[in-house]
C-alpha cells in the first residue's frame, strides 16, 4: 500500500470506528495497519484463508501467536491412514460388526450428515433434492477426510487458495503446465529445460510426459506432517503446494527419516535384550548402508598377443 492511499484509509477508519480505536494517533495506527499487511502478505494461502475468519481483532506482533492458536484448535490430525471417514464410515462398521446404532441407521438411510453424524435441514430432504451433508463446513471437511472422491476435490480446494504455487521454490507450477500444455512435442523439452526443470529419470517418463503432459506432473498436494507420520485424516491446515521435484525430494527426506526410526527401534530392542546396563552405540555400524549391495568383480584381461 502506499503511504498516502494508507493515510486516507487510516482517517476514515478512525472517524467511523472511533469506538474500535478510540482517539488514538493516526501515525500510530497507520505504522499498525502497514505492519500487519507485511505479515499477512507473508503467509501461505491456507493461513491467510484463517485468519481472514478469525472473528477477534489481531495486532501486527501477535500474528503468529493467533495463527499458531488457530492451528492448534483447527489440527486434528492423528491418523497415519491418509482417510480416516466420516460419520457414514462408521457407521457401516459399526453395521458390519452388529454394533449398529439408530443414529448409524439414520446416517445409513441419508437422513443424516455423513460427515457429523447430526440432522440434515429440512429443505434437504425435500423430495428430489440429493444431498451428503448438513452444511457447507461439513461437506468441504467431508470431501477432505472421507476419501469418497480420492485427491480430486483435495487438489480442487488447495489450488483454489494456492493457485498452483510451490510453496518451497516458489514455481508457478500451474503455468508452466498450462504453457508446456500449449506447445508441440519436439518445443516442450527446450521449454522444460529454461524452466530448470528436473527432468524423470526413466526414458519412459520423459516420453509420457513431452507426449502427453498432465497437471499431476507439475504439482502435488502434499502433507505438511506426512501421513507415516500421523498427519493422515487432515484438513487444508496441513496441506501445501509442491511442485514435483520438490515433493519428490520431501518424499525422499521422509524415507530416510523412517528407514532411520526403523533402525534406531531394532537397535534399541536387541540392546535391551542384551543387558540391563549402559551400552555403547557403533555409529558407524548403526549409519552404514545395507551390507546386500553387489559387490564389483574384477575380471582379468584376456592376454591378446601383439
Amino acid at each position: 500500500l502506499s503511504f498516502p492511499l494508507l493515510s486516507q484509509v487510516t482517517g476514515r477508519l478512525l472517524r467511523e470506528n472511533t469506538k474500535l480505536f478510540g482517539t488514538g494517533d493516526e501515525g500510530q495506527v497507520c505504522f499498525e495497519i502497514r505492519s500487519f499487511v507485511k505479515s499477512f502478505i507473508l503467509l501461505r494461502e491456507v493461513e491467510k484463508k484463517m485468519i481472514s475468519e478469525y472473528t477477534d481483532p489481531i495486532e501486527h506482533a501477535k500474528l503468529r501467536e493467533v495463527l499458531k492458536k488457530i492451528l492448534l484448535t483447527k489440527s486434528t490430525h492423528s491418523e497415519i491412514q491418509r482417510y480416516a471417514g466420516g460419520s457414514k464410515e462408521r457407521a457401516i462398521d459399526n453395521l458390519n460388526n452388529g454394533k449398529e446404532t439408530e443414529r448409524d441407521k439414520l446416517i445409513l438411510a441419508g437422513t443424516c450428515c455423513s460427515w457429523c453424524g447430526q440432522q440434515k435441514p429440512s429443505t434437504s430432504l425435500k423430495n428430489g433434492v440429493v444431498s451428503t451433508y448438513c452444511s457447507q463446513t461439513c461437506a468441504e471437511e467431508g470431501r477432505l477426510r472421507r476419501g469418497t472422491s480420492g485427491s480430486t476435490h483435495i487438489r480442487e480446494q488447495l489450488f483454489c487458495l494456492e493457485r498452483g504455487k510451490c510453496q518451497i521454490c516458489g514455481i508457478d507450477a500451474n503455468a508452466l503446465f498450462l504453457r508446456i500444455k500449449s506447445l508441440q512435442p519436439p518445443e516442450r523439452l527446450n521449454s522444460l529445460c529454461n524452466a530448470n526443470w528436473k527432468l524423470p529419470k526413466t526414458r519412459a517418463a520423459l516420453e509420457r510426459l513431452l507426449q502427453s503432459p498432465k497437471e499431476g506432473d507439475f504439482w502435488q498436494a502434499d502433507h505438511i506432517v506426512p501421513v507415516a507420520e500421523g498427519g493422515g485424516s487432515c484438513g487444508l491446515e496441513n496441506l501445501r503446494t509442491l511442485c514435483t521435484p520438490c515433493h519428490q525430494g520431501e518424499t525422499q527426506k521422509l524415507t530416510f527419516r523412517l528407514r532411520l526410526n526403523d533402525r534406531f527401534t531394532s537397535s534399541a530392542t536387541a540392546s535391551a535384550g542384551e543387558c540391563s546396563g549402559k551400552r555403547n552405540i557403533d555409529l558407524v555400524t548403526f549409519f552404514s548402508t545395507s551390507k546386500n549391495t553387489k559387490s564389483t568383480s574384477t575380471k582379468k584381461r584376456k592376454y591378446c598377443p601383439d
